[in-house]
Protein backbone atom coordinates (compact mmCIF):
# COMPACT_ATOMS: atom_id res chain seq x y z
CA UNK A 1 0.00 0.00 0.00
CA UNK A 2 1.47 3.15 -1.16
CA UNK A 3 1.98 5.92 2.02
CA UNK A 4 -0.17 9.16 2.53
CA UNK A 5 2.04 11.85 0.93
CA UNK A 6 1.78 13.33 4.41
CA UNK A 7 5.12 12.88 6.41
CA UNK A 8 6.98 14.22 10.01
CA UNK A 9 8.08 17.97 10.41
CA UNK A 10 11.45 18.55 8.54
CA UNK A 11 12.73 20.80 10.58
CA UNK A 12 13.29 21.22 14.35
CA UNK A 13 11.23 22.96 16.39
CA UNK A 14 7.95 22.36 14.78
CA UNK A 15 5.53 19.75 16.22
CA UNK A 16 5.76 16.42 15.90
CA UNK A 17 2.43 15.17 17.24
CA UNK A 18 0.22 12.75 14.94
CA UNK A 19 -2.14 13.74 12.39
CA UNK A 20 -4.03 11.73 9.87
CA UNK A 21 -1.72 10.39 7.26
CA UNK A 22 1.63 11.02 8.94
CA UNK A 23 4.31 8.93 8.90
CA UNK A 24 3.72 7.01 12.57
CA UNK A 25 3.45 3.07 11.88
CA UNK A 26 -0.41 1.90 13.34
CA UNK A 27 1.82 -0.45 15.12
CA UNK A 28 3.14 2.96 17.81
CA UNK A 29 -0.37 3.78 18.81
CA UNK A 30 0.79 3.08 23.08
CA UNK A 31 2.27 6.21 24.77
CA UNK A 32 5.08 4.33 26.18
CA UNK A 33 8.71 6.41 25.47
CA UNK A 34 10.87 4.78 23.10
CA UNK A 35 14.90 5.29 23.00
CA UNK A 36 15.99 7.87 20.78
CA UNK A 37 17.47 6.85 17.54
CA UNK A 38 21.01 6.53 17.62
CA UNK A 39 23.35 8.94 15.80
CA UNK A 40 24.32 7.74 12.15
CA UNK A 41 27.13 8.61 9.87
CA UNK A 42 26.54 10.09 6.47
CA UNK A 43 28.25 6.98 4.99
CA UNK A 44 25.71 5.28 7.42
CA UNK A 45 22.80 6.90 6.14
CA UNK A 46 23.36 6.44 2.66
CA UNK A 47 24.17 2.90 3.19
CA UNK A 48 20.33 2.65 5.04
CA UNK A 49 18.48 4.45 1.91
CA UNK A 50 19.98 1.87 -0.12
CA UNK A 51 19.05 -0.80 2.35
CA UNK A 52 15.48 0.65 1.91
CA UNK A 53 15.38 0.55 -1.85
CA UNK A 54 16.40 3.83 -2.74
CA UNK A 55 18.18 4.63 -5.83
CA UNK A 56 21.78 6.67 -5.47
CA UNK A 57 23.53 6.96 -9.07
CA UNK A 58 26.03 9.24 -7.58
CA UNK A 59 26.91 8.37 -3.87
CA UNK A 60 29.94 11.50 -3.73
CA UNK A 61 27.13 14.10 -4.82
CA UNK A 62 24.99 12.40 -1.94
CA UNK A 63 27.07 12.71 0.68
CA UNK A 64 27.20 16.07 -0.46
CA UNK A 65 23.34 16.77 -0.65
CA UNK A 66 23.47 14.99 3.19
CA UNK A 67 26.05 17.42 4.14
CA UNK A 68 24.77 20.59 3.21
CA UNK A 69 21.02 19.94 4.07
CA UNK A 70 20.98 17.01 6.92
CA UNK A 71 19.63 13.85 6.90
CA UNK A 72 17.10 14.82 8.93
CA UNK A 73 15.63 17.46 6.30
CA UNK A 74 16.02 14.78 3.47
CA UNK A 75 14.14 12.07 5.57
CA UNK A 76 11.06 14.82 5.68
CA UNK A 77 10.68 14.71 1.76
CA UNK A 78 12.09 10.78 1.31
CA UNK A 79 8.73 9.72 3.27
CA UNK A 80 6.73 10.68 0.11
CA UNK A 81 8.47 7.73 -1.89
CA UNK A 82 8.23 5.03 0.58
CA UNK A 83 5.40 2.69 0.96
CA UNK A 84 4.40 -0.27 2.50
CA UNK A 85 3.81 -4.11 2.56
CA UNK A 86 0.06 -3.82 4.63
CA UNK A 87 -1.30 -1.14 7.27
CA UNK A 88 0.47 -3.15 10.04
CA UNK A 89 3.79 -3.43 8.45
CA UNK A 90 6.08 -1.52 10.63
CA UNK A 91 8.81 -1.59 8.02
CA UNK A 92 9.46 1.18 5.20
CA UNK A 93 10.87 0.60 1.89
CA UNK A 94 11.08 3.08 -1.29
CA UNK A 95 8.87 2.53 -3.84
CA UNK A 96 10.57 0.84 -6.75
CA UNK A 97 10.89 3.93 -9.01
CA UNK A 98 11.96 6.39 -5.96
CA UNK A 99 15.66 7.64 -6.49
CA UNK A 100 18.04 10.10 -4.74
CA UNK A 101 17.77 13.05 -7.21
CA UNK A 102 13.94 12.72 -7.51
CA UNK A 103 13.90 13.26 -3.71
CA UNK A 104 16.54 16.30 -4.42
CA UNK A 105 14.80 17.65 -6.82
CA UNK A 106 11.44 17.66 -5.04
CA UNK A 107 13.76 19.85 -2.39
CA UNK A 108 14.58 22.56 -4.60
CA UNK A 109 11.19 22.75 -5.73
CA UNK A 110 9.74 23.12 -2.32
CA UNK A 111 12.49 25.86 -2.03
CA UNK A 112 11.82 27.99 -4.89
CA UNK A 113 8.01 27.20 -3.74
CA UNK A 114 8.73 28.90 -0.32
CA UNK A 115 9.89 31.91 -1.78
CA UNK A 116 7.24 32.42 -4.45
CA UNK A 117 5.13 32.21 -1.06
CA UNK A 118 6.63 34.63 0.67
CA UNK A 119 7.09 36.86 -1.99
CA UNK A 120 3.03 36.79 -2.65
CA UNK A 121 2.71 37.33 1.16
CA UNK A 122 4.68 40.51 1.50
CA UNK A 123 2.18 41.73 -0.95
CA UNK A 124 -0.56 41.01 1.30
CA UNK A 125 0.75 41.79 4.47
CA UNK A 126 1.61 45.36 3.17
CA UNK A 127 -1.88 45.51 1.69
CA UNK A 128 -3.25 45.04 5.27
CA UNK A 129 -0.89 47.07 7.13
CA UNK A 130 -2.09 50.46 5.02
CA UNK A 131 -5.51 49.26 5.00
CA UNK A 132 -5.63 49.40 9.11
CA UNK A 133 -3.91 52.10 9.09
CA UNK A 134 -6.50 53.73 6.56
CA UNK A 135 -9.42 52.96 8.54
CA UNK A 136 -8.60 54.27 12.33
CA UNK A 137 -5.68 56.58 11.85
CA UNK A 138 -7.97 59.40 11.50
CA UNK A 139 -9.94 58.31 14.86
CA UNK A 140 -6.88 58.33 16.46
CA UNK A 141 -3.31 58.98 15.83
CA UNK A 142 -2.12 56.42 18.08
CA UNK A 143 -5.57 54.06 17.45
CA UNK A 144 -3.12 51.06 18.52
CA UNK A 145 -2.81 52.53 22.09
CA UNK A 146 -6.67 53.56 22.22
CA UNK A 147 -8.79 50.45 23.26
CA UNK A 148 -12.21 52.55 22.65
CA UNK A 149 -11.08 51.63 19.40
CA UNK A 150 -10.75 47.42 19.81
CA UNK A 151 -13.74 45.30 20.28
CA UNK A 152 -14.46 43.95 23.89
CA UNK A 153 -13.62 40.88 23.87
CA UNK A 154 -10.25 42.06 22.81
CA UNK A 155 -9.69 44.24 25.88
CA UNK A 156 -11.13 42.02 28.09
CA UNK A 157 -9.14 40.72 30.75
CA UNK A 158 -8.40 36.83 31.02
CA UNK A 159 -9.37 35.53 35.08
CA UNK A 160 -6.93 32.88 34.36
CA UNK A 161 -3.72 35.30 33.21
CA UNK A 162 -4.92 38.23 34.49
CA UNK A 163 -4.50 40.13 31.45
CA UNK A 164 -5.80 40.76 28.38
CA UNK A 165 -5.56 39.76 25.16
CA UNK A 166 -4.68 43.32 23.52
CA UNK A 167 -2.30 43.53 27.07
CA UNK A 168 -0.06 40.85 25.48
CA UNK A 169 -0.47 42.12 22.01
CA UNK A 170 0.77 45.51 23.26
CA UNK A 171 3.90 44.04 25.55
CA UNK A 172 4.82 42.30 22.53
CA UNK A 173 4.70 45.50 20.38
CA UNK A 174 6.64 47.40 23.09
CA UNK A 175 9.34 44.49 22.70
CA UNK A 176 9.75 44.96 19.06
CA UNK A 177 10.02 48.57 19.54
CA UNK A 178 12.61 48.13 21.82
CA UNK A 179 14.48 45.94 19.99
CA UNK A 180 14.47 47.66 16.50
CA UNK A 181 17.17 49.58 14.86
CA UNK A 182 15.23 50.37 12.40
CA UNK A 183 15.73 54.54 11.44
CA UNK A 184 11.69 55.82 11.92
CA UNK A 185 11.59 54.14 15.63
CA UNK A 186 14.90 56.26 16.69
CA UNK A 187 13.71 59.39 15.03
CA UNK A 188 10.75 58.81 17.07
CA UNK A 189 12.24 58.00 19.78
CA UNK A 190 14.88 61.33 19.65
CA UNK A 191 11.27 63.55 18.52
CA UNK A 192 8.47 61.96 20.10
CA UNK A 193 9.90 59.84 22.96
CA UNK A 194 9.19 57.03 21.55
CA UNK A 195 5.30 57.46 20.69
CA UNK A 196 4.14 56.17 16.81
CA UNK A 197 1.71 57.18 15.14
CA UNK A 198 -0.24 54.05 13.87
CA UNK A 199 0.58 54.12 10.55
CA UNK A 200 4.28 53.74 12.01
CA UNK A 201 3.12 51.25 14.23
CA UNK A 202 1.84 48.96 11.63
CA UNK A 203 5.15 48.81 9.88
CA UNK A 204 6.76 47.44 13.07
CA UNK A 205 4.15 44.72 13.38
CA UNK A 206 5.55 40.56 12.12
CA UNK A 207 2.52 39.15 10.38
CA UNK A 208 0.90 37.13 13.59
CA UNK A 209 0.85 40.31 15.27
CA UNK A 210 -1.21 42.14 12.53
CA UNK A 211 -3.00 39.47 11.90
CA UNK A 212 -4.16 39.25 15.91
CA UNK A 213 -4.56 43.41 15.89
CA UNK A 214 -7.00 43.11 12.68
CA UNK A 215 -9.04 40.68 14.97
CA UNK A 216 -9.50 42.74 18.04
CA UNK A 217 -10.70 46.00 16.02
CA UNK A 218 -14.01 46.59 16.66
CA UNK A 219 -16.29 44.93 14.51
CA UNK A 220 -17.67 47.87 11.91
CA UNK A 221 -13.76 48.82 11.40
CA UNK A 222 -13.15 44.57 10.56
CA UNK A 223 -15.86 44.81 8.23
CA UNK A 224 -14.60 47.78 6.34
CA UNK A 225 -11.62 46.08 5.58
CA UNK A 226 -12.52 42.95 4.97
CA UNK A 227 -15.71 44.38 2.45
CA UNK A 228 -11.72 46.32 0.64
CA UNK A 229 -10.60 43.03 0.12
CA UNK A 230 -14.02 41.68 -1.19
CA UNK A 231 -13.93 38.58 0.96
CA UNK A 232 -16.93 38.60 2.14
CA UNK A 233 -17.33 39.40 5.88
CA UNK A 234 -14.51 39.77 8.45
CA UNK A 235 -14.65 36.58 9.88
CA UNK A 236 -13.30 35.57 6.25
CA UNK A 237 -10.58 38.03 6.63
CA UNK A 238 -9.41 37.04 10.19
CA UNK A 239 -9.67 33.35 9.09
CA UNK A 240 -7.26 34.09 5.95
CA UNK A 241 -4.90 36.01 8.01
CA UNK A 242 -4.00 33.59 10.67
CA UNK A 243 -3.66 30.52 8.06
CA UNK A 244 -1.21 32.91 6.21
CA UNK A 245 0.70 33.46 9.28
CA UNK A 246 1.37 29.76 9.83
CA UNK A 247 2.21 29.13 6.05
CA UNK A 248 4.63 32.40 6.76
CA UNK A 249 6.11 30.81 9.77
CA UNK A 250 6.44 27.30 7.68
CA UNK A 251 8.25 29.35 4.43
CA UNK A 252 10.28 32.13 6.31
CA UNK A 253 11.60 29.23 8.82
CA UNK A 254 12.42 26.90 5.54
CA UNK A 255 9.74 23.99 6.66
CA UNK A 256 8.30 21.75 3.86
CA UNK A 257 5.49 23.67 2.08
CA UNK A 258 4.45 21.48 -0.78
CA UNK A 259 2.08 18.72 0.71
CA UNK A 260 1.53 19.77 4.24
CA UNK A 261 -2.10 19.68 5.92
CA UNK A 262 -3.25 23.20 6.23
CA UNK A 263 -3.46 23.31 10.58
CA UNK A 264 -5.62 26.89 9.88
CA UNK A 265 -8.72 25.73 7.76
CA UNK A 266 -9.73 28.77 5.48
CA UNK A 267 -13.30 29.82 5.76
CA UNK A 268 -15.05 30.49 2.27
CA UNK A 269 -17.27 33.64 1.34
CA UNK A 270 -21.04 32.34 -0.10
CA UNK A 271 -20.36 30.52 -3.27
CA UNK A 272 -23.31 33.55 -4.80
CA UNK A 273 -20.84 36.37 -4.03
CA UNK A 274 -17.70 34.86 -4.71
CA UNK A 275 -17.88 32.26 -7.81
CA UNK A 276 -14.35 32.02 -8.32
CA UNK A 277 -14.16 30.54 -5.45
CA UNK A 278 -16.90 28.08 -5.30
CA UNK A 279 -14.72 24.99 -6.40
CA UNK A 280 -13.06 24.93 -2.87
CA UNK A 281 -16.48 24.38 -1.07
CA UNK A 282 -16.68 20.91 -2.74
CA UNK A 283 -12.67 19.89 -2.94
CA UNK A 284 -11.66 19.36 0.85
CA UNK A 285 -8.64 17.80 -0.35
CA UNK A 286 -7.91 21.66 -1.95
CA UNK A 287 -9.04 23.66 0.78
CA UNK A 288 -6.87 21.41 3.80
CA UNK A 289 -3.97 21.79 1.43
CA UNK A 290 -1.86 24.31 0.17
CA UNK A 291 -3.71 24.95 -3.05
CA UNK A 292 -6.44 26.29 -0.83
CA UNK A 293 -4.32 28.70 0.66
CA UNK A 294 -2.85 30.04 -2.39
CA UNK A 295 -6.32 30.10 -3.88
CA UNK A 296 -6.98 32.42 -0.90
CA UNK A 297 -3.91 34.65 -1.95
CA UNK A 298 -4.40 34.67 -5.49
CA UNK A 299 -8.28 36.28 -4.77
CA UNK A 300 -6.51 39.00 -2.65
CA UNK A 301 -3.62 39.93 -4.71
CA UNK A 302 -6.09 40.33 -7.82
CA UNK A 303 -8.01 42.80 -5.58
CA UNK A 304 -4.59 44.42 -4.51
CA UNK A 305 -3.10 44.50 -7.74
CA UNK A 306 -5.00 43.33 -10.65
CA UNK A 307 -1.99 43.35 -12.92
CA UNK A 308 0.16 40.63 -10.37
CA UNK A 309 2.10 38.37 -11.88
CA UNK A 310 1.68 36.38 -9.39
CA UNK A 311 -0.06 33.94 -10.57
CA UNK A 312 2.14 32.92 -13.83
CA UNK A 313 5.01 33.18 -11.65
CA UNK A 314 3.05 30.06 -9.60
CA UNK A 315 1.77 28.25 -13.03
CA UNK A 316 5.61 28.65 -14.41
CA UNK A 317 6.97 26.90 -10.88
CA UNK A 318 4.25 24.00 -11.20
CA UNK A 319 5.35 23.00 -14.63
CA UNK A 320 8.51 22.25 -13.10
CA UNK A 321 7.30 19.96 -10.21
CA UNK A 322 9.64 16.95 -10.04
CA UNK A 323 6.44 14.09 -11.44
CA UNK A 324 8.69 11.43 -10.71
CA UNK A 325 8.05 8.54 -8.37
CA UNK A 326 4.60 8.69 -8.41
CA UNK A 327 4.48 12.13 -7.13
CA UNK A 328 1.68 14.39 -7.62
CA UNK A 329 0.68 18.46 -7.32
CA UNK A 330 -2.52 16.65 -5.93
CA UNK A 331 -0.84 16.08 -2.46
CA UNK A 332 -0.74 19.52 -1.90
CA UNK A 333 -4.44 20.06 -3.21
CA UNK A 334 -3.52 21.39 -6.87
CA UNK A 335 -6.65 19.68 -8.48
CA UNK A 336 -5.67 18.04 -12.05
CA UNK A 337 -7.29 21.19 -14.31
CA UNK A 338 -6.27 23.78 -11.77
CA UNK A 339 -4.65 25.99 -14.30
CA UNK A 340 -7.97 26.55 -15.86
CA UNK A 341 -9.94 27.59 -13.50
CA UNK A 342 -11.44 31.81 -13.91
CA UNK A 343 -9.17 32.24 -10.36
CA UNK A 344 -6.52 31.11 -12.09
CA UNK A 345 -6.46 32.24 -15.57
CA UNK A 346 -5.24 35.97 -16.96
Amino acid sequence: MIRGNSSPTSVPGESADRHVGDFFSPMASDDSPRPLKRFTSIPEQIELLRSRGLAISDEQHARAVLRRIGYFRFSGYAHSLKSRASPLDDSETFRRDASFDTIEGLIQFDEALRAAVLGGLEAIELAIRAAVSARIGHLDVEAHRNERLLDRKFTLIDPASGVSAYEAWRRRFDELCARSKEDFIEHHRRRYDGRLPVWAAMEVLDFGLLSRFVAGLQSRDRESIAKSFKVGHAGVLCSWLHMFNVIRNRAAHHARLWNRTTTKIPLLPSRDLHPNLSFLHDDKHARTRLFGALCCMQWMLKVISPQSAWHRQLKALMDSFPADGGLSPRSAGFPRDWQSLPLWCD
